[in-house]
C-alpha cells in the first residue's frame, strides 16, 4: 500500500492554505482512488520500469504489470506518454534517481514532510526535481509547493552545494491542447533556500492543536472532509452575497468542531436546508438556461450525470438470449427480468457441482447487443470535474419556474 506523510508534499497545496485540513480530514477515512488517479498511477508504474531497466516505453507494450491500484496492460497510448517523459530525462547523459523518497527534516527540522520523488537528475552544479502528472489541468512548476518540499528533502540528503534547483513537471497529455507538456523554472540555490521560511510557517501552522480552517476552491477540491466541513459550507453561503435569518445559528457554529454543536445549533442548521435547498434548485435551474441559451457561466461546465442501463430488447427477448447463454429459468425471472447489472453477477451450479458464470465473451455479446444505456440527466458542475463537457443546443429551450428572486 502506498504510504503518506502526515504532511505529504503532494497535499501541501491544500495543508498549506488550510492548515486546519490535517485535522480535519484524520476524522474521515481516506477517499477511494479515483479513475484518472489510478491511470497516473500506472503511468507511473511504467515510467519507474522503464528507468530502472533502461528500455523505452515501446518495449513493455502488451505486458502486464502490477502497482498499488491493481493489474493493467501496456497500452500504445500510454507506452507514448511515458516515452516522451523519458526523452526529456534521458536528454544528455544525466546521473538519474527514480522513486526515492526524500525527507527535508534536517534542513527544515520538523517532521512529516518526507515524500517520493518521481525522477532526480544530478549534476555538479545543479540538480533537477521532475514530477510526471498524467492530467490534462496545466501545472506550473515555478513556486510549485508539491517540487518546492521535494527539493528541500534532496537537498538535506546531497547537501547545498549546487549552484541552481530546477523543478519541472511533464505533463504529456498537455500537448493534445497545443502545449509543450513540459513546465521548467530553474533557482539560484540561493534564492530557492530563501522558500525555507515560508515551508517551515506552513508546517508549524499545520501541526498546531488549534489550526484554523480556511476553505477555498484549491484547498477544499480533494480534502477527505469536502462537503462536512462547517468552514466550507460558511465560505459557499459568505461567498453568495446571500444570506437567510434562520442561518445566524449556523453561521456562528461553522467555526466550531460539528461534533461539538449543540442539539439546538444541529435543529437550527437542518430547519434551514428546505430553504437553502429552495436557494440551490433555483440556481442550478437557472444556470442551465445560460448554457442552454449559449451564454455559459465561467468556471462551470455542463456535464450529463450517471446514467442506466436496461435491456435493449422485450423481457421475453431478453429472458431467451440469457436461457441461450446458460442462465438458470428461475435466475433470470423474478417479478421482471433481471437488469444487466444482476445477468453480470449471477452465479450457479451445473449438475456435477461446479460453479458458473457468464464467460467474458457472453458478457462483452450482451453489453454489445443487448443492454442500452441511457444518457444522465446534465448538471452544473466545477469546470476542474473530470466528465466531459456537454455540447448545449440552443433550441428547445424549456423556462423552468424558478422562485420569484431569481426572475
Amino acid at each position: 500500500m502506498t504510504t503518506h506523510s502526515k504532511l505529504s508534499p503532494s497535499a501541501r497545496h491544500r495543508w498549506g492554505k488550510c492548515p486546519g485540513s490535517v485535522r480535519e480530514g484524520e476524522k474521515y477515512p481516506e477517499r477511494p482512488s479515483s479513475a484518472a488517479a489510478i491511470d497516473g498511477t500506472h503511468s507511473h508504474t511504467l515510467l519507474e520500469a522503464c528507468l530502472t531497466t533502461n528500455n523505452t516505453a515501446a518495449h513493455f507494450i502488451g505486458i502486464l504489470m502490477n502497482d498499488d491500484d491493481g493489474v493493467f496492460e501496456v497500452d500504445a497510448e500510454r507506452a507514448e506518454r511515458v516515452q516522451f517523459a523519458l526523452d526529456y530525462i534521458r536528454r544528455g547523459d544525466p546521473f538519474i534517481i527514480s522513486e526515492q523518497r526524500v525527507n527535508p527534516e534536517p534542513m527544515i527540522g520538523i517532521a512529516d514532510l518526507d515524500g517520493k520523488v518521481d525522477v532526480q537528475i544530478i549534476a555538479h552544479t545543479g540538480i533537477e526535481i521532475i514530477d510526471y502528472k498524467d492530467g490534462m489541468n496545466p501545472v506550473d512548476a515555478k513556486d510549485n509547493p508539491q517540487l518546492e518540499q521535494y527539493g528541500f528533502g534532496v537537498l538535506a540528503e546531497r547537501g547545498v552545494d549546487f549552484a541552481t534547483v530546477t523543478l519541472t513537471i511533464i505533463q504529456p497529455k498537455l500537448r493534445l491542447k497545443g502545449m509543450s507538456g513540459i513546465s521548467s523554472h530553474t533557482y539560484l540555490i540561493s534564492d530557492f533556500i530563501g522558500k525555507r521560511d515560508q515551508l517551515i510557517a506552513e508546517a508549524t501552522a499545520a501541526l498546531a492543536p488549534d489550526a484554523p480552517l480556511v476553505p477555498g476552491d484549491i484547498q477544499c477540491r480533494y480534502c477527505r472532509a469536502d462537503g462536512k466541513c462547517a468552514a466550507q459550507v460558511n465560505h459557499k453561503i459568505t461567498s453568495s452575497g446571500i444570506t437567510f435569518e434562520n442561518l445566524v445559528v449556523a453561521k456562528q457554529a461553522a467555526d466550531k468542531d460539528p461534533d461539538t454543536m449543540s442539539d439546538d445549533q444541529i435543529r437550527e442548521i437542518l430547519e434551514s436546508a428546505p430553504l437553502i435547498r429552495q436557494m440551490l434548485e433555483g440556481v442550478e435551474a437557472k444556470a442551465l438556461m445560460r448554457f442552454e441559451s449559449g451564454h455559459p457561466v465561467d468556471g462551470l461546465k455542463a456535464v450529463r450525470g450517471r446514467g442506466s442501463r436496461a435491456w435493449a430488447f422485450d423481457a421475453v427477448k431478453t429472458a431467451e438470449v440469457l436461457k441461450k447463454m446458460g442462465l438458470p429459468k428461475d435466475t433470470i425471472w423474478s417479478t421482471s427480468v433481471i437488469t444487466p447489472a444482476q445477468a453480470e453477477e449471477v452465479r450457479w451450479k451445473k449438475r456435477d457441482g461446479t460453479e458458473k458464470q457468464l464467460s467474458e465473451r457472453q458478457l462483452a455479446t450482451l453489453r454489445g447487443e443487448y443492454i442500452k444505456k441511457s444518457d444522465g440527466k446534465i448538471i452544473i458542475v466545477s469546470d476542474s470535474d473530470s466528465r466531459p463537457a456537454v455540447t448545449m443546443s440552443v433550441a428547445g429551450m424549456f423556462a423552468p419556474t424558478l422562485p420569484s428572486w431569481l426572475s
